[in-house]
């Protein structure tokens, strides 16, 4: 049986982790699984609201009562249940995040960070609006935001990457980053 190759992209809130999986999607297939769409369900079955305030709260008390690795060792049996070969993996955020795939996947398994100028991400934040209350968030909000406990050592972390992207420019750059990286894989 052919082992599975699993990309992670970790990277502050509208660094670009969803475009660059996007691109990789795109030249080379694949499936995308988020941390966030777990959290998502369960909140759903909670009848509550999926901001990020509740997605924050939601991971706290789940590693809390569980254990720091749950999030985590979840998204593994996901990677697994997946049929494609490639699975691009994206939400890791705290320390000891890469850890289990790093464990089961070795050569396998590749960490990319996707970072971007704070401000720029901001910007990037509010008009997206992907998460319910983020089009209203000021400047002042955002960066308490970034000081959570779930996104603190995102940056941390993304210094154990194998590639990192800096974000900064435009869709054309972004790619021309992506492709280079798979090439060297």
């Amino acid at each position: 049986m052919k082992k599975k190759k699993v990309l992670a992209i970790i990277g502050e809130q509208a660094g670009g982790k969803g475009a660059v999986a996007d691109i990789i999607r795109k030249h080379y297939g694949g499936q995308r699984l988020t941390i966030s769409n777990i959290l998502r369900k369960t909140l759903d079955s909670l009848h509550l609201e999926s901001t990020r305030e509740n997605l924050i709260q939601l991971a706290l008390v789940l590693k809390q009562g569980f254990g720091t690795a749950i999030l985590m060792e979840s998204m593994l049996k996901e990677v697994e249940k997946e049929d494609a070969d490639l699975v691009i993996v994206d939400g890791l955020r705290m320390p000891g995040d890469p850890d289990p795939f790093r464990r089961e996947y070795k050569e396998d398994f590749k960490l990319i960070y996707v970072t971007a100028d704070q401000k720029l991400r901001y910007e990037r934040s509010v008009s997206r609006g992907e998460k319910v209350g983020e089009s209203e968030t000021s400047f002042e909000e955002f960066k308490i935001n970034e000081a959570k406990e779930t996104e603190k050592y995102i940056a941390e972390v993304g210094k154990t990457a194998d590639f990192t992207i800096v974000n900064d420019a435009g869709r054309e750059e972004l790619e021309a980053a992506v492709m280079d990286i798979m090439s060297k894989m």
